[in-house]
């Protein structure tokens, strides 16, 4: 038996009788308050030697939830999901899917007012999921749902371009002995899960995640990345309300890799029909770029060479000041090979700069434009401060803009 009431409680739910709306409340409550983690997977690998116990049935998951603060990866969230919603009175079944293979994947297929409902708390989905052919908005991305001879295809449409963006979700009957079978065998040592920490909180407009010394706060537009110094045991603890130490243990036990980069970023994404050769062009070259600053002020090209170019940028008319001392100046280096631009921008007396890069990148293939602007040790500031983030991913969607009206 489930301690289906603190359960409830911990979801700042109350009981109610089977309903849609019930289903709803209760996936959307689950995707936001139990983190998608790999650190109780990590643990119980290295502690528990029998590979048929490995899985954290639904007791033991809720246990260590309301204990612990943790979660965990496909398999167990959904099973623990499937007895949640049981001891609810909804009847909800087990099936396999495909991420990256067949069988890596597993989900819920939920019968509720007259509908089948895909309830996919492994991946996890933003949204509940119509079991037939259509599309669905939500605030971080769009989903769009395809039959196939196997069941259902999800893609994922717009927001910001991360891991993969299309799953399979296969509608066979699967055996409780089928699913544990391929759960226990999501332990096995070459497992994605199983070779770092990764956390993953997902909120109706944001997605605050964890992997690789950096955590990321996206939301439908924009992203946000700021390295997190060792030890990172206590920090992440903090934002992710997982017991410390938890983290910690697995985390020495998968070497806590450090980022790549130590400064943070803010960047901003507009997908295009564009190709990246033709978005590039668009700013990649002295006279594009200078028409694309046009839109703030007066711009003079002072200097272009093949490794860079400088630019004075001064108000629109003399009584207008642009920044400090009446003007900025932009010095810019092209990379052509990597359809960039990095930009610092100073002020006329030199005493405030600012680092910044145009660039595009080709995602699943699609185009995205991308502005990104380097923060700095305030970057941190942000990861809780959602208002002002917000602002300044906005400046940086104004250039996207810009830039994307001067495609052709």
């Amino acid at each position: 038996m489930l301690p289906t009431d603190e359960i409830l409680e911990a979801l700042d739910l109350s009981r109610a009788e089977p309903g849609l709306g019930f289903l709803q409340a209760l996936f959307a409550r689950f995707i936001a308050r139990v983190p998608f983690e790999t650190a109780s997977k990590i643990l119980r690998r290295a502690e528990v030697d029998d590979s048929k116990a490995r899985p954290r049935r639904p007791e033991i998951f809720w246990k260590e939830h309301l204990e612990r603060g943790t979660g965990g990866t496909c398999f167990a969230r959904v099973a623990a999901f499937a007895a949640l919603l049981e001891e609810l009175g909804f009847a909800p079944r087990k099936v396999l899917g495909s991420v990256e293979r067949d069988f890596d994947h597993a989900a819920l297929l939920v019968p509720q007012a007259e509908r089948l409902w895909i309830c996919d708390v492994g991946f996890p989905l933003p949204a509940l999921l119509p079991a037939r052919e259509g599309r669905v908005e939500t605030t971080l991305t769009d989903l769009a749902v395809l039959p196939t001879t196997r069941g259902f295809r999800v893609e994922l449409f717009a927001g910001v371009p991360e891991g993969p963006r299309t799953l399979e979700i296969f509608d066979a009957p699967v055996s409780e002995e089928q699913f544990r079978e391929r759960w226990s065998a999501s332990f096995h040592p070459g497992s994605k899960f199983l070779s770092n920490v990764a956390l993953r909180r997902q909120e109706a407009t944001r997605i605050l995640s964890f992997s690789h010394g950096e955590v990321r706060v996206d939301d439908r537009h924009s992203r946000l990345t700021v390295p997190i110094p060792a030890p990172r045991d206590e920090p992440l603890a903090g934002l992710f309300d997982i017991d410390r130490d938890l983290l910690a243990r697995a985390l020495a036990l998968t070497g806590d890799p450090g980022p790549t980069r130590s400064d943070s970023r803010l960047a901003a994404y507009l997908q295009t029909p564009a190709s990246r050769e033709a978005a590039f062009a668009a700013i990649g070259h002295p006279e594009a770029y200078r028409k694309l600053l046009e839109g703030i002020g007066r711009v003079t090209l002072e200097e272009s060479t093949q490794a860079s170019w400088r630019f004075r940028l001064a108000a629109p008319n003399e009584q207008e000041a642009v920044g400090e001392g009446g003007h900025l100046s932009e010095e810019v280096v092209p990379g052509p090979q990597q359809f960039t631009l990095r930009v610092r921008r100073r002020s006329a007396d030199a005493s405030s700069t600012m680092d910044s890069e145009f660039r595009v990148e080709e995602r699943s293939g699609h185009t995205y434009l991308i502005r990104e602007a380097l923060l700095g040790p305030s970057g941190a500031d942000l990861l809780r401060n959602d208002s002002l983030r917000g602002r300044l991913a906005g400046a940086l969607a104004v250039d996207l803009l810009a830039w994307a009206r001067r495609i052709p």
